[in-house]
């Protein structure tokens, strides 16, 4: 935890002089637009990107965009390389699975019915506002904000400090994050077991009341603990000793054979 935490300061501090101008930056300059069903693959650096309608932007290892803007029903499939500032509006989608490493800072917004999924790669700030989808089932973020009833699912990957706001719901059933703040009405679960409350903390049914640290098992048998730093009146931290309904559901359909691939529901690409 300390080590993550120095690693993000160290780049909070390499963005200062960035952004200051001190440190310079060579990006190789070729600025894209794509339309329609347009899709590119960015091997190369570019200042900006822009995408509209049903296009796509495949984002590999050499390549980095300095600010892309993936609009409508875009896609952006990230799989490495470099994106300093991410952008996603209107169900435009993300596909993260790697890249976004490195010293420097790196953002990722969503806005608006977007929908981002991030199984791999580093994210320094990640804000997710407006109704946009959320799941992570692995990678590294550094912080994470859920805001205006937007949905976050995590399954895996790391999260240094996770932030809720205004009616944002945020799910946890696998994975680590080592600080929770828990503000405005926003709601946020546990799918675990054996939970142990720490100094300062109580139960009221199966809400979490007061700060502490807070330590459980996931299904899969690994422990793990969160340190709440702030637990608003009007949120809710909720404890659920088992699975949901979604998950008995699924179980029961993979036991049954009825369960398709998992890439039957991956976001299709424009062909």
């Amino acid at each position: 935890m300390y080590y993550r935490s120095k690693r993000i300061a160290i780049a909070a501090v390499l963005s200062g002089l960035f952004c200051a101008g001190i440190i310079p930056v060579q990006r190789a300059r070729g600025d894209f637009i794509l339309w329609g069903n347009e899709e590119l693959t960015v091997n190369t650096s570019h200042d900006n990107g822009q995408l509209y309608d049903h296009s796509t932007a495949h984002i590999v290892p050499d390549g980095s965009v300095f600010e892309l803007h993936a609009n409508h029903s875009s896609t952006v499939d990230l799989s490495g390389g470099h994106v300093s500032y991410l952008y996603a509006y209107d169900s435009a989608g993300v596909d993260m699975s790697g890249g976004i490493t490195g010293l420097f800072p790196n953002f990722i917004y969503a806005y608006g019915s977007s929908t981002v999924d991030l199984s791999g790669g580093s994210v320094s700030s990640f804000y997710a506002y407006n109704v946009s989808v959320v799941g992570i089932s692995g990678g590294s973020v550094g912080a994470l904000v859920a805001d205006n009833a937007s949905a976050v699912e995590i399954s895996g990957g790391e999260v240094n400090g996770l932030e809720t706001r205004e009616f944002s719901v945020v799910d946890l059933s696998g994975g680590e994050v080592d600080t929770l703040y828990a503000r405005d009405s926003s709601t946020v679960t546990f799918n675990a077991r054996d939970f142990r409350l720490g100094s300062g903390l109580s139960l009221d049914g199966n809400r979490v009341l007061g700060t502490g640290t807070l330590s459980l098992e996931w299904f899969d048998g690994t422990r793990w603990g969160v340190e709440i730093q702030r637990n608003d009146p009007g949120a809710t931290i909720r404890l659920v000793p088992e699975p949901t309904g979604l998950a008995l559901m699924l179980t029961a359909l993979a036991v049954a054979g009825l369960l398709l691939p998992k890439n039957r529901f991956k976001r299709s690409k424009p062909m």
